[in-house]
């Protein structure tokens, strides 16, 4: 009995003792820098609108949600995340005792002389015992680890929501240019039969000697320029198409095309917000903030393996050389054992190791804040990114028109005789380039959208 008062005071000393907590309190890194934002976009603080309801092409959302449903490299992050939390759960179970049990039966003969060698055992031996035993966490080196494991859980979250982020962005950009390369193509044909028919017509007034034949060899050159180009763009084509069904886990094939990219309606006034906002909106930042916290907290481990360890174990059971006689009072077996453990000299390796977890820290701080420095520095870019390429756009179309027109005149010149066949193919080429561009430039306009968005987190 007085045993037993003995070990319920140590147990009550120990709980008490876990308040000694060691160990830094985590507190977010500083990451005042100047903020500011060369379009000058406001604090609207809204929250973003879902990426489904940005896009208004259903057959665009449907290959976002097929993304999100099939990617094999999103379906490894939500592995990993389950992988944390069941490792979190297993550093939570040290938290509280274990209970575990032992059973063995069997027996033997040995000499006399043989046992007192302890060189066997002579008779039967039965044993059942119920095992308790707790390392109890005074310094907190098992909270610490715990709060490493929920951190790490949190970050791998949050690099699986930052992966969903560049998944939709990446799709919205392989299908713009897909719908780009797409009207390109019908530019390639456009101007190749237009050629042709100029080609056909130069013949024409080559072999009755209206023209020389150096007007007939350029056209086909002409002709010949367009139709190069278009293996070309149909090679570019298959390319996009494949790297998009493989995102969506898919084998090579052909894809449905929704909206043409003249028709995609994406509104431009997507909400900012305030600079500091971006520090929780972003989930590459929130992970690597919860990484950072997962190793603040293993600083904590490594001080708290300086001081000793403390552990109660019990054993409660039954044995006996005979079953008769197993179950009964003579047969109970009842143990109770507190141990104080702890390093007194080791030529500083425990304090080195803690020097290594802090400079590990230290480390991920400043990964931390090239972070958020990088986020803040995608925004001003993906604003001005923005609004240029609006305005670019403008004159690519007025560029396209003038070349038009001009192409026009050309060809009525050369027809009555006015100019050479030289300002007829320059003018063609103007107008060709000037398509191409204004396609390019308008996709290029649809993806500063998609890159501003993946700039400030995303939508969901």
């Amino acid at each position: 009995m007085k045993h037993n008062r003995i070990i319920i005071l140590l147990l009550i000393l120990a709980l008490g003792w876990t308040a000694c907590m060691v160990g830094p309190k985590y507190s977010r890194p500083n990451t005042d820098v100047a903020i500011d934002y060369r379009e000058k976009p406001g604090t609207d603080t809204s929250a973003l609108v879902a990426w489904f309801d940005l896009y208004k092409d259903t057959v665009l959302q449907h290959y976002i949600q097929r993304v999100l449903d099939s990617n094999r490299n999103l379906m490894t992050a939500a592995a990993r995340i389950e992988e944390a939390r069941a490792i979190s759960g297993v550093v939570k179970a040290n938290l509280y005792p274990k209970f575990d049990y032992q059973l063995s039966g069997g027996g033997g003969s040995a000499g006399t002389e043989a046992q007192k060698v302890s060189g066997g055992y002579d008779g039967g031996v039965l044993n059942a015992f119920g095992v308790l035993s707790w390392e109890i966490d005074i310094w907190g080196k098992v909270r610490h680890a715990n709060r490493a494991a929920i951190a790490e859980m949190l970050s791998a979250e949050d690099s699986r929501n930052a992966l969903k982020v560049s998944l939709v962005a990446e799709t919205a950009t392989l299908y713009f240019l897909l719908r780009d390369l797409d009207n390109r193509l019908e530019i390639a044909k456009r101007t190749l039969e237009s050629r042709k028919e100029n080609t056909r017509i130069l013949t024409n007034r080559f072999d009755t000697g209206y023209v020389s034949e150096l007007d007939k060899l350029q056209a086909i050159n002409q002709q010949a320029a367009a139709a190069a180009l278009i293996p070309n763009i149909q090679r570019q084509i298959v390319q996009t198409e494949n790297a998009l069904r493989v995102m969506m886990g898919m084998g090579p094939g052909q894809l449905n095309r929704g909206l043409s990219n003249y028709d995609q309606a994406i509104t431009p006034d997507i909400p900012v917000g305030l600079p500091s906002q971006l520090l929780v909106r972003r989930p590459d930042i929130r992970s690597a903030e919860n990484s950072l916290q997962a190793q603040f907290e293993r600083i904590g481990v490594a001080e708290a393996n300086r001081f000793p360890s403390f552990s109660l174990t019990g054993l409660l059971g039954f044995a006996s050389p005979q079953l008769s006689t197993f179950l009964g009072t003579q047969g109970l077996v009842a143990n109770g054992f507190a141990n104080l453990a702890g390093p007194i000299f080791n030529f500083g390796q425990n304090k080195r190791l803690v020097e290594v977890q802090r400079k590990r820290t230290e480390q991920l701080i400043y990964q931390y804040q090239q972070t958020v420095l990088g986020a803040f520095s995608d925004v001003d870019y993906s604003l001005t990114a923005y609004r240029t390429l609006v305005e670019e756009h403008e004159q690519r179309k007025i560029q396209v028109e003038a070349s038009r027109k001009a192409l026009e005149l050309s060809m009525a010149r050369y027809n009555y005789g006015y100019t050479s066949y030289l300002e007829v193919i320059v003018q063609e080429n103007s107008l060709f380039d000037a398509e191409l561009q204004e396609s390019t430039t308008l996709q290029q306009k649809l993806n500063a959208v998609v890159l501003l968005y993946k700039a400030l987190g995303g939508g969901w």
